[in-house]
């Protein structure tokens, strides 16, 4: 599974073409804004760990920030660089460990530093190592996102997790591949659980997770669950071991855990409220939800913004409806379930934005403010739908350079969806990172750019490509067989997006 070099972790097979919108430092800066926080200027970037690069590489493109991005896997950082080139976005990629990546004399300091995941693969030494990169790189009044496997959500797991590790290297054939080791491991954990243990009846939710695993990317469960190191942790450790860097913690990434009425219930908040500290408590929210994986925003120096400082900054950051108003919902699923958000006050903000035009938070608040409506509720709602993303924070005036590196990732991302299904997102100038977009969707743009109109020519174009590759669509969990059904479900997926999805993309200057 690995040699020498890669320290017990994965390289054998590549990490999922996944994109996570919490790099974002647009994200960051709104999040820290929204908790009354001053926030830097970000010119400098960095994202350590990136795993196929596609975070690093939109976020380069979608603004003028130097980005250096970093992953000790050369397969990786190999393609990287090569969406780097195709963008011509300030972008550097390297290849190095931690420890060779602060040493650099061309590494500056950093505005901005991103991990996503790595911290919880790596070896005690190498979080160390990341820890020291932190103190020695992040410019004071700088933000660093983390996001790590988390206690109290993986703790009955960890000895499943264990025994399929062991079982990978003590009784597959390390001639196979590591993506069939792994469905040995998960059919023998399988079998284990169904022989009904004290384990797991001690431990029910074990056999639920295993299904989930079963479903999932074999990719990312390579890396997710068989590395030599794996390592949840509590809250509270990591800002004990993020206190070596000076780091105070700011909130979570993840926009609906912001909101107590999302993660606890009214006889929990009770509890939470008889507890004093602060950072406790935020434990504590782990244990109400279950939390399994942690998105959090640190920063190294805290200045609190007076009332008048906030409200003057929220003239600076507009906001965005980014679904077709048919498809903006008025109930969501937070980290305790599902919720319904009163339409007194969520509807008027979707209202106001509903041209599709940015406006600014000052703004919003400044035209519903009431009695009713106060300037906390309509806060609120907005980081609600920001964290439901139905509406985004965005820039309102990309510069010509953001838009053509934007339009050349894009151009090379949509070029290979001819041939494979891998990355699920696009890069728009105005969010300045990545946004959702089927790989289908990216097929029915190509076909608008080849001077196709109308569903049945953007399905018969789609058609084209995956009928050359002998692929079809799947519809309700089955495989369409014939030509006629795949054309027919083209042709019903192209209405959609010729009504629903391509205005917004336009809006969001994705072409």
């Amino acid at each position: 599974m690995a040699g020498s070099w890669t320290s017990g972790y994965v390289t054998e097979i590549g990490y999922q073409w996944g994109y996570f919108g919490e790099l974002n430092p647009l994200r960051a800066q709104i999040a820290m804004l929204c908790n009354g926080l001053a926030f830097p200027e970000i010119k400098t970037a960095c994202e350590l760990g990136f795993g196929q690069g596609v975070s690093t590489n939109m976020h380069a493109a979608g603004s003028e920030m130097q980005w250096i991005g970093n992953d000790f896997n050369p397969s990786h950082a190999a393609v990287a660089k090569q969406m780097a080139e195709a963008s011509g976005a300030d972008a550097q990629v390297f290849d190095d460990s931690f420890a060779e990546l602060s040493m650099r004399e061309d590494v500056p300091e950093f505005d901005f530093i991103g991990l996503h995941g790595v911290w919880s693969w790596i070896s005690d030494e190498n979080r160390q190592e990341l820890v020291d990169f932190i103190r020695a790189k992040l410019k004071v009044g700088g933000v660093v996102y983390i996001s790590y496997n988390v206690h109290p959500g993986w703790s009955n797991f960890i000895p499943m997790r264990h025994l399929m590790l062991e079982y990978v290297e003590r009784v597959t054939s390390h001639s196979k591949g590591i993506a069939s080791r792994i469905d040995e491991a998960i059919e023998f954990a399988e079998k284990l659980v169904a022989s009904k243990p004290v384990y797991a009846q001690a431990n029910p939710q074990v056999e639920k997770r295993l299904e989930n695993t079963k479903k999932q990317n074999r990719n990312y469960v390579a890396h997710e669950y068989f590395n030599r190191d794996w390592h949840p942790m509590t809250f509270l450790d990591m800002s004990r071991q993020l206190d070596q860097a000076k780091l105070s913690y700011i909130c979570s990434a993840h926009f609906l855990e912001q909101v107590p009425s999302l993660t606890m219930t009214k006889e929990q908040r009770e509890v939470y409220d008889g507890v004093s500290d602060q950072m406790l408590r935020h434990q504590l929210i782990d244990f109400m939800t279950n939390q399994l994986f942690r998105r959090d925003y640190w920063t190294r120096g805290i200045r609190r913004l007076s009332g008048s400082e906030q409200m003057e900054k929220f003239n600076d950051f507009h906001l965005l409806l980014v679904r077709h108003l048919d498809d903006v919902a008025y109930k969501i699923k937070g980290p305790i379930g599902e919720a319904n958000l009163s339409e007194e006050i969520y509807r008027p903000v979707v209202e106001l934005l509903s041209d599709y035009k940015p406006k600014s938070i000052g703004e919003i608040i400044r035209k519903l403010q009431s009695k009713k409506l106060t300037a906390s509720n309509l806060l609120q709602a907005m980081i609600v739908l920001m964290g439901d993303n139905q509406i985004a924070p965005v820039n309102v005036d990309p510069s010509e350079k953001v838009r053509q590196q934007c339009s050349q990732l894009n151009s090379y991302i949509m070029n290979r969806s001819r041939d494979v299904d891998e990355i699920h997102f696009l890069t728009s100038p105005l969010t300045g990172g990545g946004f959702a977009v089927s790989r289908i969707n990216q097929l029915f743009l190509l076909a608008l750019q080849d001077k196709k109109s109308g569903e049945e020519q953007l399905a018969k174009f789609a058609w084209r490509f995956l009928s050359a590759r002998n692929q079809r669509l799947v519809r309700e969990g089955k495989p369409l067989e014939t030509a006629e059904e795949n054309l027919k479900e083209l042709k019903a997926r192209a209405g959609e997006f010729l009504i629903k999805s391509r205005p917004v993309y336009s809006v969001l200057g994705i072409q």
